[in-house]
């Protein structure tokens, strides 16, 4: 998930900021709803609406392709009626990132098990990258807007508080695990993307078969970076990442967990 945003907004004065490419959150202006003007081409529209076809959309086509004009047509009106309920495309696709972020649990199985949570939280946050790889990128690079992606976060770290950790230690671990699940899930997207791309080319696939002949080293260590193996990669990084969570010290100077983190 992206960074806080600094444009000038109430909430952002007060919200915590952060860098790019990370999970992260900036004040909302994306659920800041003009009055509706309502018209017999848009009649029907809602906020919710033309957030839920946007995501349908990015889906189907791609970011790339995503346009208010192309979202207008698809919701059978003018693309300046969109603007009514969003004061820009900025503002829908803050929006459409909200819509994502709350289909993350942030609860752990077990109460009081805030180990468990963060466990739970990473992998949520690798299926919704599976569950829309076209709209994921928008989590792990955009700058967070919205009213609903702060109150992410701050339950996020509230739970950090409770477990002992210090602001410096939250900031840290916080980093370090958004960043991981993050660039593995993009990088992990790219893969699946390549490896369907060789698939369905003969020539790819010649090519590849004479590099893995050419270069053995690296064609027996890449046979353990092929899609197959991206659970294994994932799971091995982040109870990496967690057990050195778990063993961080309370900010009273106590250990913050004891013996190794449960896989999921």
């Amino acid at each position: 998930m992206a960074a806080v945003s600094k444009r000038k907004r109430t909430a952002s004065k007060t919200a915590p900021r952060t860098t790019p490419r990370e999970p992260a959150v900036r004040a909302s202006r994306a659920s800041t709803k003009r009055p509706a003007k309502r018209s017999s081409a848009g009649g029907g529209l809602t906020a919710e609406r033309i957030r839920d076809e946007a995501l349908r959309l990015i889906d189907a086509e791609g970011l790339e392709a995503f346009s208010t004009r192309r979202l207008g047509a698809a919701l059978g009106c003018e693309a300046m009626a969109i603007y009514w309920y969003y004061p820009s495309k900025d503002a829908l696709l803050d929006a459409v990132v909200e819509a994502l972020i709350s289909r993350l649990p942030v609860e752990p199985s077990t109460p009081g098990d805030w180990i468990d949570a963060f466990r739970k939280l990473a992998h949520g946050y690798r299926r919704l990258a599976h569950r829309h790889p076209n709209a994921f990128a928008l989590l792990a690079t955009r700058r967070f807007a919205t009213e609903g992606t702060y109150r992410f976060l701050d339950g996020l770290f509230e739970m950090a508080r409770h477990a002992g950790l210090d602001d410096r230690q939250t900031a840290r671990f916080y980093r370090l695990v958004s960043s991981f699940c993050s660039g593995v899930a993009l990088n992990e997207l790219a893969g699946l993307r390549d490896a369907d791309r060789v698939a369905s080319s003969p020539e790819l696939e010649a090519e590849a078969l004479a590099a893995r002949e050419a270069f053995p080293r690296l064609a027996s260590v890449s046979s353990w970076l092929e899609p197959s193996h991206f659970d294994d990669v994932f799971d091995f990084g982040l109870e990496l990442l967690l057990e050195a969570l778990q063993r961080a010290p309370h900010a009273s100077g106590v250990p913050a967990g004891r013996g190794r983190a449960k896989r999921a």
